[in-house]
């Protein structure tokens, strides 16, 4: 604890002694939590347990000229109650150079590099972040890493052309083997466009694994207060994790047509309310009898030590990029301005600060939930630095049997220290 706040102090101080050369923003997160753990329904651990642990990250965003860089330090385990060995890191989250040129009489912008590139609409998921997805809503420390990318975009009195070429293996190895075989190079064009009130684009893509997909997305404004949205995705292949007999374990194969869509509806007023719900479907993912059938299978293969390593197979179908195949999710928020509203308000000035947010995530197949919590207050805001006090918490439960309340976490809670200077 102590080496991560001299190293937070030591980078302080070089960065405001900085005159010429790259400019650096820097922000950090300290992350204390505790996992409540059940019984595994997959992978047969059972104990009833706690883990509490803390993770530290100190992000640093480099701007030089053309060239951008996010760099992220991370320490994992820095104290764990399990006795968990710390793990430390330091990843290239975004390295990319940008530029542009007229070729051929065509004014051209260049992007060359690491880069995240979010082409999403949604906000519960994103099936057109197609080049790498990323974890949606994290409640703890998550750093997520660009893919390689060229791109070559032209702006017109609409919108953008982008012609664009991609490797998502320049992301760190990982030891996750459904990331390892999914890790797609291949080239598209995309077309963005802003008509009146509405957002519209669409995306073609092919690379070694899907070889071939189609896209699109819209976004309208109805009123001050209504907007919906939704996106479409088609590929013809793609990689899933299969089951077959009660003998044989689960294998990751390539199969063919998927199809991903989401559609939602977004409520806002002028005092701070926001909510959002959506509906997404993945045909990637197992769909209810798939999983009544592995989890069903999986106690009955743990009976016998002979067969309880097989029994923990049917927990690869928990790596897909959505564990269920149709999901509902339902998204409140208050800005911390909302409680100007109300005049008894006035009395406790300190709610000012204070911003709450709340995600429900339901499993309409089987009745699972995944509940959200995130209160955030300012501690302190000068424009140039910031300090944010969270406390967050996700439960996971539901209808007894249901995926969701079978996962491996009971409940997570987390208290989170961020800032930026």
């Amino acid at each position: 604890m102590k080496t991560a706040l001299c190293v937070i102090s030591l980078l302080c101080a070089l960065s405001s002694g900085a005159v010429a050369g790259p400019q650096a923003d820097w922000s950090w997160q300290l992350s204390g939590h505790s996992e409540q753990l059940r019984p595994q329904s997959l992978t047969g651990e059972a104990q009833h347990s706690e883990v509490r642990a803390l993770d530290v990250r100190l992000d640093a965003s480099l701007h030089w000229n053309s060239l951008t860089g996010l760099v992220a330090f991370r320490s994992d385990n820095v104290f764990s109650s399990d006795d968990s060995k710390a793990d430390h890191d330091l990843i290239v989250q975004e390295l990319f150079w940008q530029s542009d040129a007229e070729v051929a009489g065509i004014p051209l912008d260049f992007s060359l590099g690491k880069m995240r590139l979010d082409w999403g609409v949604g906000y519960g998921y994103r099936p057109l972040n197609i080049l790498k997805s990323y974890q949606r809503n994290p409640v703890g420390i998550q750093v997520e890493e660009g893919a390689g990318v060229a791109m070559a975009s032209y702006f017109d009195g609409t919108g953008e052309w982008a012609l664009i070429a991609s490797d998502a293996s320049w992301a760190r190895e990982t030891e996750d083997e459904y990331e390892k075989n999914t890790r797609q190079k291949g080239f598209g064009l995309r077309r963005y466009a802003l008509l009146g009130d509405t957002e519209l684009q669409a995306v073609a893509y092919y690379d070694q694994i899907r070889r071939g997909l189609l896209g699109a997305s819209a976004v309208t404004v109805l009123n001050e207060a209504w907007e919906v949205h939704g996106s479409l995705l088609a590929q013809h292949r793609y990689k899933a994790y299969q089951q077959h007999g009660l003998y044989a374990p689960v294998t990751l194969e390539t199969a063919r047509h998927a199809y991903q869509l989401l559609a939602g509806i977004n409520w806002a007023n002028t005092a701070g309310v926001n909510i959002i719900g959506e509906y997404w479907y993945d045909s990637r993912s197992w769909n209810h009898h798939q999983w009544h059938q592995a989890l069903s299978r999986s106690r009955h293969l743990r009976q016998n030590p002979a067969t309880s390593l097989l029994a923990r197979s049917y927990a690869s179908g928990l790596n897909h990029a959505n564990i269920a195949e149709h999901n509902l999710m339902l998204h409140m928020s208050l800005d911390s301005g909302a409680w100007s509203q109300w005049q008894w308000s006035q009395r406790y000035l300190w709610l000012g600060n204070f911003e709450p947010t709340f995600d429900v995530l339901i499993s309409p197949s089987d009745g699972g939930v995944i509940a959200t919590q995130w209160l955030d207050y300012t501690l302190c805001d000068s424009g140039e630095a910031s300090f944010k006090l969270e406390l967050a918490g996700r439960f996971y439960t539901g209808k007894s049997g249901s995926v969701y309340a079978s996962l491996p976490d009971k409940q997570v809670i987390l208290l989170n220290l961020k800032g930026n200077f």
